[in-house]
């Protein structure tokens, strides 16, 4: 019996392999062995309501093409040899372009949704003089990663979300929130960027305090699968602080530095400059990537 899929981590590794497929000339040793593992966790995965994005696409013709199969580790194998490493890399390559489009359009949506956070915050701090903001990073703990699957993600955001929505216990008094979902990065898994916009008037200036309650939260909706890092803790702090970037804890409308620290942390939601390409590479269908709450007789400003 195979082992238990880490659906996040399987969905790189093809993503990867591909990377290699395109810039190597030649088969390189185990290429054969690599291919048929993952194809054979893929069909196990593999789910035609989820998208795919970019390369991984690949892997559905694959599948789909390889389906008639016996699908055992040898018979793959020998048939994936008979087709050859040439055949499979001009057949990748030939719908290459097709593939990267995704992720032209990714950085796209991305620019786009920059620009709506901005003006969202903007409009927040236009309403209140005085502000606490909470910035959390939640996700999976490593040893349940093989258990966690991108519709488990979207699950327990759904959860939170309308805790925040419905301003339940620790957000009675939020005035806006904004979120966005990733894949990779140090703990190669789905995560959530979550930023939480408290009016100060009603919440004392305790900012650590709240976002430890959001990773509280976030633990009990997961059944303690999942885990928390709260961004307000004292070595980043007073290293924004020492750089004049600080933009969590109490941030003051009159102050013009303030606000601008304010929504470049709140745009690392949606950064899309990080140093590792940490986009979602599956997720349910017509679902988004980034969401945030929505302010009444909210004007754009252009």
């Amino acid at each position: 019996m195979r082992d238990k899929i880490n659906q996040a981590q399987l969905i790189l590794d093809i993503e990867n392999f591909l990377k290699r497929l395109k810039r190597r000339r030649r088969v390189w040793n185990e290429f054969y062995e690599q291919c048929t593992d993952l194809v054979l966790d893929f069909s196990e995965i593999y789910d035609p309501d989820y998208e795919y994005i970019g390369y991984v696409k690949f892997f559905i013709f694959l599948y789909y093409d390889l389906k008639s199969i016996d699908f055992g580790f040898e018979s793959l194998k020998i048939e994936l040899t008979r087709i050859g490493y040439r055949d499979i890399k001009s057949w990748f390559m030939d719908m290459v372009e097709c593939f990267e489009k995704d992720y032209e359009n990714i950085q796209i949506q991305k620019n786009e949704n920059q620009n709506e956070l901005e003006e969202y915050c903007e409009s927040i701090i236009n309403k209140c003089s005085r502000i606490l903001v909470v910035r959390v990073d939640l996700g999976y703990l490593q040893e349940y990663q093989n258990r966690i699957t991108v519709d488990d993600l979207y699950f327990d955001l759904d959860k939170l979300v309308n805790r925040i929505q419905n301003k339940d216990g620790i957000f009675k008094h939020v005035l806006g929130y904004a979120w966005g979902l990733e894949q990779g990065g140090k703990s190669k898994g789905y995560h959530c960027h979550l930023g939480v916009i408290y009016d100060n008037a009603y919440r004392h200036s305790n900012v650590r305090h709240w976002g430890d309650e959001i990773i509280k939260l976030w633990k009990e909706i997961t059944s303690d699968y999942g885990q928390g890092y709260n961004c307000y803790n004292r070595e980043r702090v007073a290293e924004l602080r020492n750089q004049g970037r600080l933009g969590i804890g109490v941030i003051h409308r009159s102050n013009r530095s303030e606000v601008n620290n304010f929504i470049e942390a709140m745009s690392y939601i949606v950064e899309h400059d990080k140093r590792t390409a940490q986009y979602l590479r599956i997720k349910p269908t017509s679902r988004r990537t980034f969401g945030k709450g929505q302010l009444r007789d909210q004007r754009s400003r252009r």
